[in-house]
Parts: structure tokens; sequence; C-alpha cells
């Protein structure tokens, strides 16, 4: 597959095609501004962040005179803020002021919550990114000058990198992935997914599979750093908040944790565990993926006739106080089938609570979502059959023995077989705690084993 496209430089004709295909593209967006607006301000019912800070999307930044970067990120949502914590505090140790740019509501609210230190002492500035054509894209370089910008991941757009080459900016895919789905679809485009490509000034990827798919892209200066993800220090303050959620509020229950589902993923988890047969019933900790489908996961619970219970309901409270109200609160912990998890920036504290997870993301063909988290808690995880974005990591997990896969069926667009497979896979581990231990043990020995991409790719930056 590597070999289907020309690594050479493209020119001629075949850049030419890339210039016409980029001034449709260009024209497009001038069209569709007004239904952007429009959805922006829909998203902004269920995510009021998407209400804010409306004119930075069109590249209109408040003056900020004192402050100018050393550097900027662009971490488009949630999960990429994340991956780049361990990089950016690297970055902010060394005195280096951060330009830090999101594309979503909850990017930005992470990054709020992570660096108000950095925030409120001056040395990291927050900004949305401008949409992705000429004017609002200039303005943006023009008005910050950024010495360098790294992408995290597999944020390419066509027009912040051919503004940022004419500026004069060197661009940077850090934490790189490429997986083989992706990878087809920029063949596709020919040269024109390789004219793009090739303005990239450097690549860090994270497998020699992701190296050898931006190779072919005809990327030149590539190095292989891992993962950034497996860098991230989980709070300890979060971490002892979920372990006390779990000795004072279910201390006799098992907990099975959902994590990051996606559309149709909560229906087969719940009927999973309504299958069960293993008394007392598990908890089941469902913690989405989008906090915008809440209403619909709560409708089809209340459907099912299951007793739910949304983290945001109770509250922190003195663990060596007695009261009534104490009382009561856990006995609610206790008697109900779902707690929802329906906070922002809680996720160690939910996976410090459970006993074991269900990643999701795998179950309905989405690719997955980041499982080094909980096994760098020492949980057990169970991976549906999807899991093309972190197929590497996933297949090291489970040949080390930290996770287990529901095994593929001869038809996976069954649900109702794929339902009953992760029935017997759930019964089967919490039937066996020493299992469950030992899968634990190896999670925490595999995420150590990988650490160690933030090192390289400061490295790899300071080479560049």
């Amino acid at each position: 597959m590597v070999n289907t496209l020309h690594q050479q430089p493209v020119r001629g004709s075949k850049k030419r095609v890339f210039w016409i295909v980029f001034v449709i593209y260009q024209f497009l967006w001038h069209l569709i501004v007004p239904f952007v607006i429009f959805r922006l301000w829909l998203r902004g019912r269920l995510e009021p962040g998407y209400r804010q800070h409306i004119l930075e999307r069109f590249g209109f930044y408040s003056p900020f005179s004192d402050f100018k970067s050393d550097i900027w990120v662009h971490a488009v949502s949630m999960g990429e803020t994340r991956a780049a914590v361990p990089l950016i505090d690297q970055l902010l140790a060394s005195g280096k002021k951060v330009l830090l740019s999101h594309m979503t509501a909850s990017g930005r609210s992470t990054s709020e919550q992570i660096f108000a230190n950095a925030i409120a002492h001056g040395r990291l500035r927050q900004v949305y990114i401008p949409y992705d054509f000429c004017w609002p894209v200039m303005r943006f370089l023009r008005h910050f000058q950024p010495p360098k910008g790294l992408l995290i991941e597999t944020e390419l757009w066509p027009g912040l990198l051919v503004y940022a080459q004419k500026c004069g900016v060197p661009m940077y895919l850090i934490n790189g992935r490429l997986s083989e789905k992706s990878f087809k679809k920029f063949i596709k485009w020919g040269s024109v997914s390789q004219s793009m490509c090739q303005m990239l000034s450097g690549v860090a990827a994270q497998t020699e599979s992701d190296a050898k798919n931006f190779t072919a892209l005809g990327i030149e200066n590539i190095l292989i750093t891992g993962n950034l993800k497996f860098d991230v220090n989980l709070s300890n303050e979060l971490i002892l908040k979920g372990e006390t959620w779990k000795k004072m509020r279910w201390p006799d229950r098992q907990v099975i944790m959902a994590a990051s589902t996606r559309e149709g993923e909560e229906k087969i988890i719940i009927q999973a565990i309504k299958a069960l047969n293993f008394s007392p019933k598990p908890l089941l900790l469902l913690v989405p993926r989008h906090l915008k489908r809440l209403p619909e996961i709560e409708d089809y619970i209340q459907q099912q006739n299951l007793r739910i219970m949304k983290r945001s309901e109770f509250t922190e409270q003195n663990t060596e106080q007695n009261t009534e109200q104490n009382t009561e609160q856990e006995s609610l912990i206790t008697n109900i089938d779902i707690l929802i998890g329906d906070t922002f920036g809680e996720m160690a504290a939910y996976y410090a609570s459970c006993d074991l997870v269900v990643m999701g993301g795998t179950l309905q063909g989405t690719g997955g979502q980041n499982l080094i988290e909980p096994c760098a808690l020492g949980k057990p995880v169970i991976l549906g059959p999807s899991t093309f974005n972190f197929s590497l990591v996933s297949q090291n997990a489970i040949e080390c023995g930290a996770a287990v896969a529901l095994k593929n069926s001869s038809d996976q667009s069954n649900q109702n077989q794929l339902t009953m497979t992760l029935v017997k896979e759930l019964e089967d581990l919490l039937s066996q705690p020493k299992k469950m231990q030992e899968m634990g043990e190896r999670g925490f020995a595999f995420t150590h084993h990988h650490q160690g991409a933030t090192r390289k790719t400061l490295k790899f930056l300071e080479a560049n």
C-alpha cells in the first residue's frame, strides 16, 4: 500500500491540480459561512462554550500586548488536549510561552482546568483556531506571529498549512497517527493529499506503521517518537476522589465502567448488564463521549425501567461525618442500576472508582478511544472489534494481557450476538477477581514500559 503514491515532491501539473482544488475549497468556505454560524449557535444550546469567543473563529482576537508566544500548539478537542499535556508542561517548565488553540468547546474547557496556573500568570494563552479559509487564518497568523506551529495527531487543514507556509511559519505534526482507514482516504485524493502533507516541516509519528504511511505521502522529515498519551500524569486529586467514591458510596458493589461511549454502544452495554447472570448485579458507570447525547441516553435507560443517577446530583461530603444526609445519599448510590458520568474533567476519578472498563468507540465501528488511562490505573479493559484508531496500542495491550478483545463474529452487524459475547466476557472476568488483578498489574507495567514520547518529541523539535 505504501507504494501506491509517488514519494517525490509534487510538481508541475499535479501541483496545479492542488491549487485548483484549493481555490474551490476556499470558495465553498465563503458560501457556507452563514450555515456554519447557525450550526455553531445550535451547538451552543447544549454546550454554551460554542457561543463564546465566536469572533475568534473568524480571526478577531483581543489584544494581548505583553504576550508573545515561543511556540503554538493546536489541540482540536479534549483528546488531543490531554495528549499534549506532557509536552506543554515541559515547554512551560523550560520558560517558553505557549499559544494553545482549539476547535471544540470541550478542548478549551479542558485546557482551562489543566493550565489554570499558567493562564493566570500569562505563560499560556487559549484561543479558538479560525475557520479554514483565507482571511480568518491570515488574521490569526499575523496577529500572533508564532515562530513554530505544532498540530496534534491527524489535524491537517489545507488552509492552515497553505497560509502558514506563506507567512513563514514551519508546521509540525506531533504524536502523528495515520491509520490504514485514514490513509486510504488520503490515497483517493492523490496528488492533492500529497501537496498538502508536503507543506509540513516534519512529523513525529507514533508508530512505524504511521511513519510508513506519512512517508508514502512524500514527507521526508519523520521520526518515530511513540505515543504522548503514555506520558500523561493523571491527577492524584482525581484518583483519590474516585477511590473515595468506591469506598464510601458503593463499597460492596463491583463497578463496570463504560468509558467514552459512542452512539449505539450504550444499548449494547446496558442489555449486556441486564443479561448478566451475576448477583448482586454490578453498578454500571456510564460515561458518554459527548455529553450532548445525555437526553437520548436517559430516555433509553428509562424505557428499560432501570434506576438512574447522575454524578452531578451528588456532592462531595466530609467522609468523617455520619449524618442522615450522608446515609441517604449513599443508599441512593447503592440502590441504583446506572450512574451517569455527566461532568467534564473527572475521567481519572471515574476510572479510579471502577473495577473493570468496557472501552467505548470499539463496539460500533468508530475505531476506539484511549485505553491507556485505565491501563495506567491498573484496570482490566474489554475492547470491541473496532480499534483502528489505537490499533498498535490495543494489540500490545492484548498481547501483554492488560486487555481482552471480543471475538469478531461472522456477522459484526448482529448487535445481539455482540451483546451476548460481551455478557460472556463480563461474567468470565467478574467471577475471577485474581485474573482481573493480574490484568490490572500488567496494564500498569504496559503503560510504564511505553513512556518516553515527550522526551523524544522535544529532541525532534530542538533538532528542527
